[in-house]
């Protein structure tokens, strides 16, 4: 009995297409690696906010904190090694903790500015609103008479005093509170002598 011829084993059939995609994805892996330890080599320190520093108030060191970004054309951050140059300036707005700081957030210009006069205002629970007064806020100063409530004709005298909050200080002993504002220098020295004698009401305006 004759035996059966013994077939060789079969072939595997090579697939070029499924070596070239290894090789595709080795090398990409490899500029993928390249790309973050170039991206991380790029972290550049600059000055972050550490709290918040109200509009107007100047900066201190306490205000300050490093932190470390990459690179990036869109963003312009006040680099750490110039911390020096930044201490003493006053906020050109209201800086947030955490926020990165940039020369736009800026001024040189102390409080007050030509033209403008700073005055405390002294105010009972009655004189002022509820709502907590932020630096920055645009504000009505109301003549009142003693003993009255604000003299408002209209829904705005017209002998109220446009003023800006620059700080609102804690209740005294006596329940009132002192509120620092800006007026125009020719308003100063009246609402100086209104608030003195507690002749004066704060009304907010609403925001643009």
């Amino acid at each position: 009995m004759s035996r059966a011829p013994v077939l060789p084993p079969p072939r595997r059939r090579r697939r070029p297409a499924l070596l070239a995609l290894a090789v595709t994805m080795v090398v990409l892996g490899a500029l993928g690696s390249a790309y973050l330890a170039t991206s991380l080599g790029q972290m550049s320190p600059v000055i972050a906010i550490a709290r918040e520093v109200p509009w107007g108030q100047t900066l201190t060191a306490a205000d300050l904190v490093e932190a470390r970004i990459s690179t990036d054309p869109a963003l312009e951050p006040i680099p750490y090694g110039d911390r020096d140059q930044v201490i003493g300036l006053v906020a050109a707005t209201t800086l947030a903790p955490g926020s990165l700081l940039t020369r736009d957030a800026l001024t040189d210009q102390p409080l007050p500015a030509p033209g403008q006069q700073l005055v405390g205002v002294g105010v009972s629970a009655v004189q002022l609103p509820t709502t907590p007064l932020r630096p920055g806020d645009d504000v009505l100063l109301v003549p009142v008479a003693a003993g009255s409530a604000p003299a408002v004709n209209g829904g705005r005298d017209q002998s109220a005093v446009e003023a800006t909050v620059v700080q609102s200080g804690p209740p005294g002993t006596d329940g009132r509170r002192v509120v620092d504002v800006l007026v125009a220098a020719a308003d100063g020295p009246d609402v100086a002598a209104r608030a003195a004698a507690g002749l004066v009401a704060i009304v907010v305006v609403a925001g643009e």
